[in-house]
């Protein structure tokens, strides 16, 4: 099992767990898109996430059209960002953090980016998960 599918295998415990103590905390995410028009091919992406809670970091996670989760990238205000396989940079994706914000931008978005994403964060081993954002071409 590679490191990425046992995370997203933690990630789903963990909200089962959190959900059966009662525990959510509020996250909220939403897509940072400033045009009138449908996205388009290689354009930039950018989604925000804000975190209610001290800062323990949040993960960003995409759904593609098949239902699998693919991990993107871990951040917090210890790290920079840690992408899948612990690389820490990336040509595809960016990563930035401002006290409880934090966003993600898909440099130069692709079919392969569509999905839904959303965040999360974990505080006292309770995840919360943000609602999706669908992100799909038209």
């Amino acid at each position: 099992m590679d490191v990425s599918s046992a995370l997203l295998l933690l990630l789903s415990l963990g909200l089962c767990c959190a959900r059966i103590r009662g525990q959510r905390l509020e996250v909220n995410a939403k897509l940072r898109y400033r045009s009138t028009r449908p996205l388009q091919l290689g354009e930039r992406l950018e989604l925000e996430c804000q975190s209610h809670t001290e800062d323990s970091g949040v993960f960003w996670i995409r759904q593609d059209k098949g239902g699998n989760l693919h991990f993107i990238i871990f951040i917090s205000s210890l790290t920079q960002g840690t992408f899948e396989r612990k690389v820490k940079t990336s040509t595809h994706f960016e990563v930035a953090r401002d006290g409880k914000f934090y966003w993600l931008a898909v440099k130069s978005f692709k079919q392969q980016d569509e999905g839904n994403y959303f965040c999360l964060v974990m505080k006292n081993q309770a995840l919360s998960f943000s609602t999706q954002i669908p992100v799909f071409f038209p």
